[in-house]
This record gives C-alpha cells, structure tokens and sequence, in this order.
C-alpha cells in the first residue's frame, strides 16, 4: 500500500510538470494556430459537444504504464488538465467506455460516471482522478478505451474533451488462471475414475468368466468307456483255477 501511494504522488507530480510544460507551450502559440484548431473544432462537432482549444490534457495509468489491464480490477487513471485560455473551466463530467476494436460504435462496457464539479481556473493546471472496473467476464483482447471529460467556462458553454482513445488489453486475472486451472484438473481426474470404472466392469462382464480346467481327453474317454461297468460284479482273473480248484476238490 505504501509503495501504491508513493507511485501514486509520483504521478500526480508528472502530471504537474508535463501539464506546466504544455501550458507554456500553449501560450507561445500564435493567434492563426489557435483560430484554425477552433474552426476545425467547429467542422467536427457536427451537433455533439466538441473540445475548447483552451483545453489540454495528458494522461496516466500509474499502475499499468503498459495498458495491459487486469479484468475484474479497479483501474486508476490520471488525468491532466491545463487551461490556456481566459476564463474559468467547471468539470462537469468523467466518463469513459470499452468499444470493440472494429467498431468504435459498438460499446462493449460503460463505465460509471463521475461529476467532480472541479473548477480549473484560466491559466491553470488540476488533475482529474478517474477509477474504472473492467467485468471480470469480459474475454482476454484487445479493446478500444474511451475516457473524457465534460466542462463548461464562465460563459456556461458545454465542452467535451476526449482524453484518452486507444487500444489497451486486457489480460486474464490470476484467479481466473487458477480456476480454470483446477477445473482442467478436476475434469481430467473425474475423466480417469471414469475410464477405471468403465474397464472394471468390462472385465468383470467379458474377462471375469471362470475358465475351466483342461481334461486330459485320453483319461476322459477312458474313464467314459468304463462307466457302464459301475456298480456291476467284475470276476477276479484267477477265476479258472479256483474253479479248477473246485473241480479238484469233488473228486
């Protein structure tokens, strides 16, 4: 946290500079450069709000100075503004979106709005402070990131100034990773009980059988041959001399 908030005022300070820098260039513009930026903002607002030429801005993401944004985390955005001109400019309005990189009119997410209601006196400089959430559904890709900011001068007339407009990423939060990681593994796990279940009972189907003990077929036959003589009398072989035997005796 600390480390958060000294990078925090690090940034706050360059903002400083760099927006004191571009004020003092602002100033040394000339008169016909500063007519022809206002007629052109003049051709472009075609009916929208359009952005005053006594507006500049400078923009910071102190905590991902590569624009790779994490989904499903707050992002914090610093912007700086400088007034050039004579009178005093009122923020009115931050606000900023996420359109799809091949259709800017296509809207992705909107994200809240905020009304500061910060007043930037002419010849100044303020730093704007903007949070946006991006969806923690939203896919791992390129975007399109919309931020601006609305104001008005002493006047009351309306301006926009679209601070920001480029393609940042946005990457896959750790605990997504480690979500997707435990469910890969829960489902190859679940896929092997299954498989091991599966072949128990086909072995227990097809290759469980009892297999019966070979016979000698020889001894079969054998044995087959002599099972009409079960339980029948049988004479011993010497038969003829014990009848001889008895012959003998009578005599």
């Amino acid at each position: 946290a600390m480390s958060k908030n000294w990078r925090l005022a690090l940034a706050l300070l360059l903002l400083g500079l760099l927006a004191f820098a571009g004020a003092d260039e602002a100033e040394a513009e000339d008169d016909e450069n500063i007519e022809a930026a206002g007629d052109e903002v003049e051709e472009e607002s075609d009916g929208e709000i359009g952005a005053s030429e006594f507006a500049q801005t400078l923009t910071l993401f102190p905590d991902f100075p590569e624009k790779k944004f994490t989904q499903g985390e707050f992002i914090d955005v610093l912007c700086g503004f400088s007034n050039t001109g004579d009178k005093n400019f009122n923020i009115t309005l931050l606000k900023g979106s996420l359109n799809s990189p091949y259709d800017w009119n296509m809207y992705i997410q909107n994200f809240s709005e905020i009304s500061p209601y910060t007043e930037v006196k002419k010849g100044e400089q303020g730093t704007l402070f903007y949070r946006f959430f991006p969806d923690p559904n939203l896919d791992p890709r390129d975007y399109v990131l919309t931020l601006s900011v609305d104001y008005i001068d002493a006047d009351k007339e309306e301006y926009r100034t679209v601070y920001f407009n480029s393609t940042v990423e946005i990457v896959e939060s750790q605990s997504s990773l480690d979500s997707r990681t435990f469910f890969g593994r829960f489902l190859m796990l679940s896929f092997v009980c299954l498989a091991a279940v599966g072949g128990y009972h086909l072995y227990k189907r097809f290759g469980g059988k009892k297999r019966t003990k070979a016979v000698d077929p020889t001894a079969k036959s054998a044995s087959g041959s002599n099972e009409w003589l079960a339980g029948a009398f049988i004479e011993p072989k010497g038969g003829k001399g014990s009848s001889k035997a008895k012959g003998s005796k009578k005599a």
